[in-house]
């Protein structure tokens, strides 16, 4: 079994810390990675008494477009998973979560990038607004979860990790 021997800072500037990883392999032979040490990352899927998701309109500046998404954000050090996820949900949307349930936890591009996504489903929403750190304005819109492919097909929803929460959320709530 590979086993990681040491670990370089090669790179920082606020949210990117790229390292080299040694790893020893199993015929003693020793190989460098490089990889992004990214915290992990709250990501909530607020669903309405109506089975409405709520979804927001997002800039993205490495695409240089707006976005539909789904609340998320950076689980802080020290912080749990599901404390970032009822905080970002009132940040980014105005509610809280009555419920909030863990669904799943996601890997992205594993081979280079060390954070996990951390999926919720918020329920039970009570209106609770918090101040975020946004830039800008995140419009709302509602969306029947059973329907989420729509939004697939006409090209506006197209993040993996979003299309796979809303893929297990459903599950979950439809299919037990």
């Amino acid at each position: 079994m590979p086993k990681r021997i040491s670990e370089k800072t090669i790179f920082e500037k606020g949210r990117f810390l790229l390292k080299d990883i040694t790893i020893q392999l199993d015929s003693d032979k020793t190989v460098t990675y490089q990889m992004w040490d990214k915290p992990d990352t709250a990501m909530i899927v607020p669903i309405t008494e109506n089975g409405d998701c709520i979804f927001i309109r997002e800039y993205h500046a490495a695409l240089d477009s707006t976005i539909v998404a789904l609340p998320k954000g950076r689980v802080e050090s020290g912080d749990l998973a599901l404390e970032a996820a009822n905080k970002e949900l009132q940040e980014e949307v105005g509610y809280g979560a009555g419920t909030l349930t863990h669904i799943a936890t996601f890997s992205v591009i594993p081979g280079y990038i060390s954070g996990l996504t951390h999926v919720y489903l918020a329920q039970n929403l009570i209106k609770s607004e918090k101040k975020g750190d946004e830039q800008w304005e995140l419009p709302m819109f509602l969306h029947p979860l059973k329907e989420f492919e729509k939004l697939i097909d006409d090209k506006m929803l197209t993040e993996a990790r979003m299309i796979a929460a809303l893929y297990e959320v459903r599950r979950f709530l439809y299919n037990k």
